[in-house]
């Protein structure tokens, strides 16, 4: 059975380590790294009227402080022979289904309206392609994974996905009218 939560195995008390097939670590992107140097900025504007040499030491401090959080929060997605993590989640690859690859409004549309509420979902607002990954455990009421991933189609065939069947296995979602919502 899947476990969203756990950490990945340790592979030295297996043996020997399983061979990665996909690793991405989905750091900030630059509009992100902007906002953390705005940030120190910031923070040196409130503390300069005081004193400047201080304010230059609280900027700085503030914008690494920041750049690490979000750096060492980034999720990675790893691939190996026997495994699949995103993130915090790990699943053995016998219980990995359908890859399907999302972009734009159907990606928007994905992680949004069409969303299964039991999924496993790990989004950055800094990344926008979505991969959906079934799951296949009949023991796990998880029906997919949601990931980001700036690679998807890399991503899908590290995991099995076929490139020429997977515009045929990834839907356009149609988003569903307002007056069917009302109707529900």
């Amino acid at each position: 059975m899947s476990d969203p939560v756990s950490s990945s195995r340790d592979d030295a008390d297996f043996g020997e380590p399983a061979t990665v097939l996909f690793h991405e670590k989905l750091v900030p992107g630059a509009g992100m790294w902007i906002f953390v140097a705005v940030t120190g900025l910031a923070s040196f504007a409130v503390v300069a009227p005081i004193n400047i040499p201080v304010a230059i030491v609280v900027g700085v401090i503030v914008a690494i402080t920041v750049g690490l959080i979000l750096y060492s929060s980034s999720p990675v997605l790893e691939v190996t022979e026997d495994s699949l993590q995103v993130g915090r989640a790990h699943i053995e690859r016998e219980f990995v289904g359908d890859v399907e690859v999302f972009r734009g409004e159907n990606a928007r549309i994905a992680c949004g309206p069409a969303a299964d509420g039991r999924a496993y979902m790990n989004f950055r607002p800094w990344v926008a392609p979505v991969a959906r990954i079934h799951i296949t455990d009949p023991a796990d009421p998880t029906p997919y994974w949601l990931t980001n991933s700036r690679r998807p189609e890399e991503f899908a065939l590290a995991l099995g996905s076929d490139p020429e069947e997977q515009a045929l296995r990834t839907p356009t979602i149609e988003q569903p009218a307002a007056e069917d919502q009302e109707e529900a």
